[in-house]
């Protein structure tokens, strides 16, 4: 008998949904960028800017994630399609530890499926900025 997990909710800023939405749709963006923002929407409560909690990661975001099971920390930005810089921590919010990452918040453990098909999971350890805490509302 297959088990099914639920989905965990996640926050999203209506800045956040409407530059994700056209970048999903962007010319030349794979179809799979609209079907993985279709299943973040699913599960999202979406808030004004001004109202997203100081903990939850949001668009342009840097956390500092944890693999419990190696004890690996790593940094990440979480950015559109044209700033992703693998290399640089900036990661591509369409990318499966992206899309996770986005509306996490600090201390919840995120699932995601690497191109190697093996999940990981890995802790949200802590928030080094998010734009809306800064009250950068531009970002």
């Amino acid at each position: 008998m297959k088990t099914t997990r639920k989905a965990k909710q996640c926050y999203l800023t209506e800045l956040d949904v409407a530059r994700l939405e056209k970048h999903a749709a962007a010319p030349g963006a794979p179809a799979r960028f609209q079907e993985m923002l279709d299943d973040v929407l699913e599960r999202a409560v979406i808030v004004d800017s001004r109202e997203i909690p100081a903990n939850v990661v949001t668009m342009n975001s840097q956390a500092t994630l944890v693999d419990e099971a190696s004890g690996e920390h790593m940094t990440w930005t979480v950015v559109y399609p044209p700033e992703a810089d693998f290399a640089h921590g900036r990661l591509n919010v369409f990318s499966p530890v992206g899309l996770a990452l986005l509306g996490a918040k600090r201390g919840e453990h995120i699932r995601f499926m690497p191109p190697s098909g093996d999940e990981k999971v890995l802790k949200l350890e802590k928030i080094l900025y998010q734009p809306e805490a800064a009250e950068d509302f531009t970002r």
